[in-house]
């Protein structure tokens, strides 16, 4: 009896991989048996979850991309194609998020943010999807925030774009769903990665996220890896269109 877990024989390309929840993301879609493209604009640090990847017996392949660049993005998804094997999962991770008051976003700040968080998305997901429709299934996996559920502070230009998010996948969930292909976002809380390193605070920060939360405990990348494969599995073959926050129980909708 086929695990409807596994994702065994599946190719997964992932964004942002290079970073906290992106390295957790990679892992686990390995260890549920996908071979796994790991795409960050940091070259090293894309080369370091591949070889991590590869180190646990696992099939990889590392590639430099900046994920604005539609033709960057094509040649490398026909490499993801020709070295593993087409893609089935699409997992858009890679974000920036600079933390500054809202009346000191630049227009061209503002640009660069919407520009990764989610104009980026869109073009990975055109990229992928004549893959995934020719094999006739397909999960696309969309990272937004608990930021967009609850608003935030400091982050106006983040935030916008993690909304814009949500309403990417509920479109596109409705233009590939013929195809066979899910589209659902995740909405992680606050993560103990790089990413808080913006805060002046770490430990005043780590204290009030506890408060937050109905679970005493931060999240680690594990558990958003986890859920992603759950989303990019057969184990969910009949959900799209949703997004599922992931935050200890901090904002309930």
């Amino acid at each position: 009896m086929n695990d409807p877990f596994r994702l065994d024989e599946r190719v997964a390309f992932v964004t942002g991989a290079g970073g906290g929840l992106g390295e957790g993301i990679c892992t686990s879609l390995a260890a549920a048996g996908a071979a796994v493209a790991c795409v960050d604009l940091d070259a090293d640090r894309a080369e370091a979850i591949a070889r991590r990847v590869a180190d646990d017996g696992g099939r990889s392949l590392a590639l430099q991309v900046d994920v604005t660049d539609s033709a960057a993005l094509g040649v490398a998804v026909e490499r993801t194609s020709s070295e593993l094997g087409g893609v089935d999962v699409l997992v858009n991770n890679a974000a920036i998020y600079p933390r500054r008051a809202w009346t000191e976003i630049t227009e061209d700040e503002w640009e660069r943010v919407l520009a990764v968080n989610l104009k980026a998305y869109f073009l990975c997901a055109r990229a992928c999807h004549a893959s995934m429709k020719q094999r006739g299934r397909g999960s696309i996996v969309n990272v937004s925030s608990v930021t967009f559920l609850i608003g935030f502070d400091m982050l106006l230009d983040y935030v916008s774009s993690k909304g814009g998010v949500v309403g990417f996948t509920r479109a596109l969930a409705h233009e590939v769903g013929a195809d066979g292909i899910t589209v659902n976002a995740i909405a992680p809380g606050a993560f103990p990665t790089d990413a808080e390193k913006i805060h002046p605070d770490p430990e005043g920060y780590n204290r009030w996220v506890l408060d937050q939360q109905c679970l005493q405990r931060r999240g680690t990348p594990d558990d958003v890896g986890n859920l992603v494969v759950f989303l990019a599995s057969g184990a969910s073959s009949f959900i799209t269109g949703q997004t599922v926050a992931i935050d200890g129980g901090w904002a309930m909708h």
